[in-house]
């Protein structure tokens, strides 16, 4: 029985990716590490630096 695209830990996603990116990111994975390994840790990492960026609200 196949699960569907979102469960209690993860959710798939799918998206388009420029064949330029994709090479980029061979390129520079670590060795061992997965492509959704990758994904995750860059996904964070924009996170964070986008949160910094962010001006802080006033109530």
């Amino acid at each position: 029985m196949a699960t569907g695209s979102k469960n209690a830990k993860s959710q798939s996603v799918t998206a388009r990716i420029a064949h330029e990116i994709i090479d980029g990111m061979e390129s520079v994975k670590n060795s061992g590490e997965s492509t959704g390994q990758f994904i995750n840790a860059a996904m964070l990492g924009e996170i964070k630096r986008r949160q910094r960026k962010k001006p802080k609200e006033s109530d």
